[in-house]
């Protein structure tokens, strides 16, 4: 999971590849017959969120770990994700 991250991060920062970029190539990876990932379904789960989302990749897979082990919503301080399906704005008062 950790290294799925830090590859969109690696993506994005370093070598400035856009949204639909990372994107691409996340989903060529995942698809990838040579390759398995943990978490899978919930990595689909992040790229389906992501790609329809204003919050960052981490955040939507995030969400989506969440929802695999049964507790949601995901509880933020963020509200621009709790706006994505899966994630509730945690109110202090």
């Amino acid at each position: 999971m950790t290294v799925t991250l830090e590859l969109e991060w690696v993506l994005r920062a370093s070598f400035g590849y856009a949204k639909d970029e990372v994107l691409r190539v996340l989903s060529n990876l995942f698809s990838a017959a040579e390759l398995s990932f943990e978490s899978e379904r919930a990595l689909e789960v992040a790229l389906h969120l992501y790609r329809n989302a204003t919050a960052d990749f981490a955040d939507c897979l995030h969400i989506a770990l969440a929802a695999e082990a049964g507790e949601q919503p995901l509880w933020t301080f963020d509200k621009s994700v709790a706006k994505v399906i899966g994630a509730q704005v945690l109110r202090t008062r």
